[in-house]
């Protein structure tokens, strides 16, 4: 269904397009806030990917690709918005679900060594963990969102997993 929607918004059915919006905009959301850690910015983010997607739509070769295309526009919106100075913070690193009885005081003081740990990275470094452990894509996959060698989302990652871990010790 999804390429049939993307065949005809190529086509310039703005209908077809509207639905591939609805369709993707929450996932989009998602991405663009756990980068950005702002919703605001990330809903910013995400309405520049839709404009670029509508843009660039026509130029898409393959209709299959349109998951792993939309996701580096996505990807790419989000760490130009973090360039931008004199942004406004509205700290909102971890979507998480309302309190229950069962929210212990050790999950919550886990959750926030994590909140410190990743606030401190930049957007491209939070975009690397967000694509491989969010969008749970393989080394490739990430590689290919950010527009980057293997070699290099491999040693970035690595460096960036090494960054975390020494903050969530020294947290401890």
């Amino acid at each position: 269904m999804r390429e049939g929607l993307v065949m005809a918004a190529q086509a310039g059915d703005r209908e077809a397009f509207r639905s591939l919006v609805e369709e993707e905009g929450p996932a989009a959301l998602r991405l663009a806030t756990a980068i950005l850690h702002s919703v605001p910015d990330g809903e910013d983010a995400v309405q520049d990917a839709f404009l670029r997607a509508w843009l660039d739509l026509p130029d898409l070769r393959s209709v299959d690709r349109w998951p792993a295309w939309f996701r580096r526009l996505v990807v790419h919106a989000a760490l130009d918005r973090a360039r931008r100075p004199h942004r406004v913070r509205e700290v909102a690193l971890v979507e998480q679900d309302a309190p229950g009885a069962d929210d212990s005081e050790a999950r919550v003081a886990d959750e926030d060594r994590v909140r410190r740990a990743l606030v401190d990275l930049s957007a491209a470094d939070r975009a690397l963990l967000v694509l491989r452990f969010g969008e749970d894509l393989d080394v490739q996959g990430v590689a290919d969102a950010m527009k980057i060698p293997i070699g290099t989302a491999k040693s970035r990652l690595h460096r960036v997993l090494a960054r975390v871990g020494t903050a969530l010790e020294a947290a401890s």
